[in-house]
């Protein structure tokens, strides 16, 4: 269910030089390979100064996502994707600051891509020079030319990963990553209008594309009577308010569905209260092992705040283990 969801729509090396690199380069996920479009783009990484946050990365993909990388260190050092941990990419981390993501469903077509992708770009200071020597020792990684840009990039087969530095910026894939995107080329994504409010104190945000699609087609699937018309669906992780006895930090998850008008926006509220009742079909007990569903079990069976045209809607507050096990389902297979 949790690739249905996301892909219709659509976070141990040689030295430590290489650590960093091989670590940033496995630092979200363990993926299928894919094709890439023939177009070419110019003079890589020297646009990126003046790019905003997400531009590196192009449009088309389901899913989008803004990381602090040091405000949620917690739950990025407990990540595990496919079996990997990476509580070795604690050297990369260190020196990176922001992290922009995105995700490429499966296309058809001669530009399309045969396999799901990502693509990662992370902001930080790295040691290019003592990274590139200790690749070119590893046995896993190799130079390969890139066929839409006029540079190479590292490669590993193994890690089913690839990456292309310099000193401040990286860019991380599963294929090509100069592909699918290819931003560097063309003008990238522009987040759409008022996320950038909403991650206001976020350590982890995003965007749903297709938002429509995604949640009706969990209501089909549990039969609810009716479907949503939205504008927007946003989620962000924020440092939680605490409990007195609680052993560890916690975040806070909420998501927020932006309506067409205000007007909609009170419609959208009688159908989450009427959702409410059929969200009893879903086991309240469902643990959170179990990803997908139990978010769609907290966010149907809550009680949403409207705040103009946007209903925003409070899933709960977590740790960093928990969080990052709902974070499992950003994974590429």
């Amino acid at each position: 269910m949790m690739k249905k969801f996301f892909y219709t729509t659509g976070v141990a090396a040689c030295g430590y030089a290489a650590g960093c690199a091989v670590c940033l380069a496995l630092f979200f996920f363990s993926c299928n390979s894919a094709s890439s479009a023939p177009k070419k783009a110019q003079n890589p990484f020297i646009t990126l100064d003046n790019a905003g946050e997400f531009e590196p990365l192009a449009k088309g993909g389901g899913v989008y996502l803004s990381i602090d990388a040091q405000g949620s260190r917690p739950i990025l050092d407990l990540l595990s994707f496919n079996g990997r941990s990476v509580k070795d990419a604690a050297l990369m981390l260190d020196k990176t600051t922001m992290i922009t993501a995105a995700f490429y469903p499966e296309k058809n077509g001669a530009d399309g891509l045969d396999a799901p992708a990502f693509m990662l770009f992370a902001r930080g200071s790295y040691p290019k020079g003592l990274a590139d020597l200790s690749l070119g020792l590893a046995k896993d990684w190799e130079k390969t030319k890139s066929l839409v840009a006029p540079v190479s990039y590292w490669h590993s087969k193994t890690n089913k990963a690839a990456l292309v530095f310099n000193k401040k910026y990286a860019l991380i894939s599963n294929v090509d990553p100069f592909s699918p995107t290819n931003a560097l080329a063309e003008p990238g994504v522009a987040p759409p209008d008022g996320f950038a409010l909403f991650k206001r104190d976020a350590v982890i945000a995003g965007w749903l594309n297709d938002a429509n699609s995604v949640l009706n087609a969990f209501l089909e699937m549990y039969n609810f009577p009716f479907e949503l018309e939205i504008a927007e669906v946003f989620f962000k992780v924020s440092k939680g308010t605490g409990m007195p006895a609680a052993p560890e930090p916690l975040y806070e998850i909420e998501v927020g569905i932006e309506s067409v008008s205000e007007d909609e926006a009170m419609g959208l509220v009688g159908r989450f209260n009427l959702a409410r009742m059929f969200a009893a079909q879903i086991d309240e007990t469902v643990d959170i092992q179990n990803g997908m569903l139990f978010l769609m079990q907290r966010l149907f069976s809550s009680v949403p705040k409207r705040d103009g045209a946007f209903l925003i809607v409070n899933i709960g507050q977590f740790s960093a283990g928990q969080t990052a096990l709902l974070f499992n389902l950003f994974s590429v297979n």
